[in-house]
């Protein structure tokens, strides 16, 4: 995935001439979505979706959730389709399986528990059942029509940047903010400072609050150096400033990028010239060339959820409906 264009953030001249196609993006939607159908699983479905291009931090989310219902459920299943991984699935994802196949973020959630990976999802939810799910947890699909979905969760991240609402390409918009309201059953929106003015746009009666931790995997110099390839790596740097890590230099990548051992050696040699740990966040860790490993910090997302305890009731409440 590319990067986000800087006319994303903000409506300018570029984004009203694209409008027309973002007309036609529409019109191609809309008829996808008339054109299908939901299947029936026969097992509850929690969807946790975003409505922009891009990381929102759907996958901290659904982490966070499967634990918050580790007690509610015995075999709960994370359902994604493994973006870029080159395995079509479906298939149940073991730790030691390469990114290449499954892709960076199904590996991720392998270390939390039960995870399948399919393109199709339908074919992925079927198999979560057959070995014994109770509940799936389906990592993005928000627009998407394939399985029912027994409950939608809208989450937004706040460092993103909501300035232009446009639909794609005009804009960072999967679809229609009203449209995304009305299918959720709530909206998380990750925010440290959260601010309502600041979110007037969203009209809805079920709103929760968190925001990111982070949490270090071995001690670090007073200044680093950092990469990342995310949807969102301005929240990265940003949680970085936040922790009070002092950045001396922050490398941006394409979301879901994949290091080469020429892009990571040169950070390692710039580091040890300039004497910089070097951090990255678990997602890019997985992808780092394995003898480069050890000379790189990890910083994992750690998701706190405001109420969280209220959150968990709301969900059971919803599922059980």
């Amino acid at each position: 995935m590319l990067k986000a264009p800087l006319f994303w953030k903000k409506k300018s001249i570029i984004s009203f001439f694209l409008l027309p196609f973002s007309l036609f993006y529409y019109l191609g939607y809309l008829i996808y979505r008339l054109s299908k159908k939901e299947v029936e699983i026969g097992k509850p479905i929690l969807c946790v979706g975003n409505i922009v291009i891009g990381g929102a931090g759907k996958t901290p989310l659904v982490i966070k959730i499967r634990q918050l219902l580790s007690n509610d459920f015995s075999n709960i299943f994370v359902l994604t389709r493994g973006y870029l991984g080159e395995k079509k699935g479906p298939l149940i994802v073991k730790k030691n399986m390469h990114y290449k196949d499954v892709g960076d973020e199904s590996l991720i959630h392998a270390n939390y528990g039960s995870t399948c990976v399919s393109k199709n999802k339908i074919e992925g939810a079927e198999l979560c059942k057959k070995n014994g799910a109770d509940l799936i947890i389906l990592d993005d699909g928000l627009q998407s029509i394939n399985v029912k979905k027994k409950m939608s969760l809208l989450v937004i991240d706040s460092s993103y940047g909501i300035k232009n609402r446009f639909l794609f390409p005009s804009g960072p918009f999967r679809q229609p903010t009203n449209e995304a309201l009305k299918s959720c059953d709530a909206i998380i929106i990750l925010d440290k400072n959260f601010n309502k003015k600041k979110y007037e746009f969203i009209s809805h009666k079920n709103i929760y609050t968190g925001y990111r931790e982070l949490k270090f995997s071995k001690k670090i110099k007073n200044k680093v150096i950092a990469f990342s390839a995310l949807g969102n790596n301005q929240n990265f740097f940003e949680n970085l400033l936040d922790h009070k890590i002092k950045v001396e230099e922050f490398i941006s990548f394409p979301d879901h990028h994949k290091f080469s051992i020429i892009e990571i050696n040169n950070i390692i040699e710039k580091s040890k010239k300039k004497k910089l740990s070097v951090i990255c966040t678990r997602k890019d860790y997985i992808k780092v060339p394995d003898k480069f490993k050890k000379k790189i910090c990890v910083a994992d997302l750690n998701l706190r959820i405001n109420n969280s305890e209220k959150f968990r009731k709301f969900i059971l409440k919803t599922l059980k409906k």
